[in-house]
C-alpha cells in the first residue's frame, strides 16, 4: 500500500509537470515566457477581475455576458499578481486537476500506457483550444470531468447502475451544473448531457419516484450554488443587471447573433461527432450505462456548441465526450485489429477527421513558439501604449476611456476604464442599443477628460464619433492608438 501511494505521488508530480509545462509553452496570453504578449479577452478577463478586488461590480460597472463564477476566479487570480500572471498562477491548478482526471478516467478502463497516449491526444488538442489561455472553458472543464469521473466510478468501480446513485452525487452534479450556467450555458453541456443520461435512465426502468428525487436534489444543488452569486449582486444593488446580461442578453446573443452553417464550424466538432457515433455503433460492447452517457454528452455538447460563434477556445468543451469515447475505443477493441467491423472502421475514421483538423491547427502554435517567441509586435505595441499612458497624469487616471481599443491598452499601463462599456462595443449596441443611448448620454452629461481611440472608429461608430469631435482634440497618435483630451 505504502508502496502504491508513493508511485501515485510521483505520478502526480509528473502530471503537474506536464500540466504546468503545456501552459508555459502555450498560454501564450499569460505564460512569463511571453511577458508582453496580451490577448484582448484575456486581458479584459483579468481586468475584471483585477476591478472585483478595487470595489467595481460585474455588469454594474463591466458590461459583458460571461457570468459571474469566471470574474470571481479571475479575481482570485489578480489576488495572487497583478495582471496576466496572476491569470496564470490560477490556470495552473485547473490544468493539473483536468490532467488528473483525465488519468484518472483513463485508468478506470484501460492501462497506464494507453492512458498516456489519451493524455497527449488530449494535451495535443488543447494547444488548439486553450487559444493563448485565460478562457472559461479551461476552467469549466475540470468540473465536466469531475461530474464525469464521480457517475463513471458509482459504475465501473463500484459496479452499480444509475439507478443506485447517492441522492448527495445529484445534488453535486447540480451544483456544478448552476457554477457552470452562471458561467456560460455552452460550457455545462457534458453535465447536462451526464444528467440527461441519469434521468434517462430512471424513466426506462420505470423509477419514477428516483426520477423525481434525483431532479430535486439537482434543483437543490443548482440552488447552493446561485446562492452566492444571488446574495453578492443584491447587496450591491446589481442582482437585475447580472441576470439580463448573464441570460437575457445572453439569450439573445446566441439565437439572434450568429454564425450560419460552415464547414469548418461541423470539422471543429468533429470530436464530438466522433464520440456520438462510437457510442451508437459499439453499444453491443458497451455497458448501457457508458453508451447512455456517452451519447448524451455528445449530443448535448453538439447542440450547444452550434450556439453563438465557433471560436477556437469553445470547442474545450468537447474533451469529456472525445476522450471518454477514446479510452472505451481502446477498452473494447483490446488488441486493436484495423477494420474488425464497419463500426469500428467508421469510429476511426471521424477520429481521423478530428486529428487531420486539429494536429496542424496545434503545429501553428508550436512554430509561434519555436520560431517567435520574441514577437516584435508585442514589444513595439507596449513601448506605444506606454508612451500614450505617459501622457495621462496619474490623478487623471481614473478619468480614462476608449473606443475601438482593446483592453490590452488598460492592461499594459495599469489603467482601469471609467465606463462600462469597454470592449466589444459595434456587436453590444447591435444586441442592446440602449448601450448606444447610455454612451451618448454620458459623452454629453459627464464626459471622460481623456479618450484613447482606435483606427476605424468612424467607420463602426459614427454617432459616437460625431460627438467625440464635437468635444475632443487629439494630441497624440502612434500605431496602438489615438489619444483625445477633452477641449476646455
Amino acid at each position: 500500500m505504502e508502496l502504491r501511494v508513493k508511485q501515485r505521488i510521483i505520478e502526480y508530480i509528473g502530471l503537474f509537470i506536464a500540466s504546468t509545462t503545456h501552459l508555459l509553452l502555450f498560454s501564450l496570453w499569460t505564460s512569463p515566457f511571453y511577458p508582453l504578449w496580451y490577448g484582448c479577452d484575456a486581458s479584459f478577463f483579468t481586468l475584471v477581475g483585477r476591478g472585483i478586488l478595487e470595489g467595481k461590480v460585474p455588469y454594474r460597472d463591466f458590461f459583458d455576458l460571461k457570468g459571474p463564477y469566471f470574474f470571481f476566479v479571475e479575481a482570485v487570480g489578480q489576488l495572487f499578481a497583478h495582471d496576466r500572471i496572476g491569470a496564470f498562477i490560477i490556470q495552473i491548478p485547473f490544468a493539473f486537476a483536468s490532467l488528473v482526471l483525465v488519468y484518472e478516467l483513463s485508468l478506470m478502463f484501460i492501462s497506464k500506457k494507453k492512458a498516456i497516449f489519451v493524455m497527449i491526444v488530449y494535451l495535443w488538442g488543447n494547444i488548439t483550444t486553450l487559444w493563448g489561455g485565460n478562457t472559461l472553458e479551461e476552467f469549466a472543464l475540470p468540473l465536466s470531468l469531475g461530474c464525469l469521473y464521480i457517475v463513471l466510478r458509482h459504475v465501473v468501480i463500484k459496479r452499480k447502475s444509475f439507478s443506485d446513485l447517492p441522492f448527495s452525487t445529484m445534488a453535486i452534479l447540480g451544483i456544478c451544473l448552476g457554477i457552470d450556467l452562471f458561467a456560460k450555458i455552452s460550457v455545462a453541456a457534458p453535465i447536462l448531457g451526464i444528467a440527461a443520461a441519469i434521468l434517462y435512465y430512471d424513466i426506462s426502468a420505470g423509477k419514477i419516484r428516483k426520477l423525481l428525487l434525483d431532479i430535486i436534489y439537482m434543483l437543490l444543488g443548482v440552488a447552493i450554488a446561485a446562492l452566492p452569486v444571488i446574495i453578492y449582486f443584491g447587496l450591491n444593488s446589481s442582482l437585475s443587471d447580472m441576470l439580463f446580461c448573464v441570460f437575457g442578453l445572453g439569450f439573445s446573443r446566441s439565437t439572434n447573433y450568429y454564425e450560419s452553417f460552415s464547414i469548418t464550424w461541423e470539422l471543429k466538432l468533429s470530436g464530438c461527432v466522433a464520440a456520438f457515433a462510437f457510442a451508437v455503433l459499439g453499444r453491443k460492447r458497451l455497458q448501457k450505462e457508458l453508451s447512455i452517457i456517452l451519447m448524451a454528452m455528445s449530443a448535448a455538447t453538439w447542440l450547444l456548441l452550434h450556439l453563438g460563434t465557433p471560436f477556437y477556445y469553445y470547442f474545450t468543451t468537447v474533451y469529456p465526450s472525445l476522450l471518454l469515447a477514446l479510452i472505451l475505443f481502446l477498452k473494447i477493441y483490446d488488441p486493436l485489429i484495423l477494420f474488425e467491423n464497419a463500426g469500428q472502421a467508421v469510429s476511426i475514421a471521424l477520429f481521423f477527421v478530428y486529428l487531420c483538423y486539429y494536429v496542424p491547427s496545434g503545429l501553428d502554435t508550436v512554430r509561434t513558439v519555436l520560431y517567435d517567441r520574441n514577437f516584435e509586435g508585442a514589444q513595439a505595441y507596449q513601448e506605444n501604449a506606454e508612451s500614450i499612458g505617459s501622457l495621462i497624469p496619474e490623478c487623471d487616471r481614473g478619468s480614462v476611456f476608449s473606443f475601438m481599443i482593446d483592453m490590452q491598452m488598460f492592461e499594459a499601463n495599469d489603467m482601469m476604464p471609467c465606463s462600462r462599456y469597454v470592449v466589444n462595443l459595434p456587436f453590444f449596441i447591435e444586441l442592446y442599443p440602449q448601450a448606444l443611448t447610455d454612451i451618448l448620454e454620458t459623452l454629453d452629461k459627464a464626459p471622460p477628460k481623456w479618450l484613447i481611440i482606435g483606427d476605424n472608429f468612424q467607420d463602426n461608430l459614427p454617432e459616437i464619433y460625431d460627438s467625440v469631435m464635437e468635444k475632443y482634440d487629439c494630441i497624440y497618435d502612434n500605431p496602438a492608438g489615438h489619444l483625445y483630451l477633452l477641449a476646455e
